[in-house]
């Protein structure tokens, strides 16, 4: 391990003994042909086989002396995240917690303790992992990143200990002592009936020969937003504004949406089909369309302070318009 204080980086190196019992049995192997085949006059196929083998450990001994020599770490923990074993770079804010759990090691077969990094994004981290990692790394894509004890120098938990002090808000947790919220309430029939007088007020205003139609919208604090689109017979559109009834609708379908832990809706987008009976809603309790403008600091608190949600719900863009 090596920690530079000013830097404030920590670098752990893989255990030398392991790579001395390589290098020693590249060395026997390089010099065994030399004394079994060059000194018993065998023939040239057998000599030509014995050179091959000498030149391929003869690289193996070339890499573990350089391991020795100049050794890669394999875990470097930085203020912004850490680096491990062949996968790209991790910064703090892509690790949602470590979770640690027993698994069984593919020397030896015995069982340890191992962290499992679960990935706020999976899906994102793997594809930077098949871009970026090395061959090992990108054929474990699939699967969780997990930092083994067989790779580090010292016990799981002092390396623990060292990245809590390098990110001090990093979440631990068991494997089955983890905290078990409780399930999602069912939909409130308050709900149903908003959206359903939502979607009778949204057909009202559509004009005779519609085919498909959409109302957008938009609120976070004060600040709200809202559209109809409408496609006509043929590829003719047309843009409405939502009346007085349906924006008030909005407004109690953001207050019966409301959730302790996630807070509420900040917009969305209820489409129509002609021949379709059921309205589709996509609401979104984090993002607001690209072509609005961000709300401002004074908004986002309106809207925290009206609809309070835990804060790793609270979204990036919204965190830094507020500080």
């Amino acid at each position: 391990m090596h920690d530079e204080g000013r830097e404030q980086v920590t670098e752990y190196y893989p255990s030398k003994s392991g790579t001395i019992g390589a290098l020693a049995f590249c060395l026997l192997m390089t010099a065994l042909p030399a004394v079994v085949v060059f000194d018993n006059g065998e023939t040239p196929p057998w000599r030509a086989m014995a050179g091959f083998t000498m030149l391929l450990f003869g690289f193996g001994v070339c890499a573990m002396a350089r391991e020795i020599v100049r050794p890669e770490p394999t875990l470097v923990l930085n203020e912004h995240g850490f680096t491990y074993h062949g996968y790209p770079h991790v910064a703090w804010n892509e690790v949602e917690k470590l979770r640690l759990r027993v698994g069984r090691l593919r020397s030896g077969g015995r069982e340890e303790r191992i962290a499992e990094v679960v990935m706020r994004d999976p899906d994102d981290f793997r594809a930077r992992v098949v871009a970026l990692g090395d061959a090992a790394a990108k054929r474990a894509a699939p699967r969780s990143l997990l930092i083994v004890p067989e790779r580090l120098p010292v016990p799981l938990d002092e390396v623990l200990e060292a990245m809590r002090r390098h990110h001090a808000g990093l979440l631990v947790t068991e494997a089955g002592n983890e905290p078990q919220f409780p399930p999602a309430p069912p939909r409130s029939a308050d709900r149903d009936m908003v959206e359903s007088a939502l979607v009778s007020a949204f057909t009202d205003m559509l004009p005779v020969g519609w085919q498909f139609s959409v109302l957008w919208f938009s609120l976070v604090g004060d600040e709200g937003h809202a559209g109809i689109q409408v496609q006509l017979d043929g590829d003719d559109t047309d843009d409405i504004k939502p009346d007085e009834e349906v924006l008030t609708l909005l407004n109690r379908l953001k207050e019966v949406c409301y959730d302790q832990m996630t807070g509420t809706w900040l917009s969305g987008q209820i489409a129509l089909k002609a021949d379709v009976d059921e309205a589709q809603f996509k609401l979104s309790f984090k993002e607001i369309p690209d072509w609005l403008p961000v709300p401002d600091a004074d908004e986002c608190r309106r809207e925290l302070a009206a609809y309070p949600r835990a804060g790793d719900e609270i979204p990036e863009w919204m965190r830094e318009r507020i500080s």
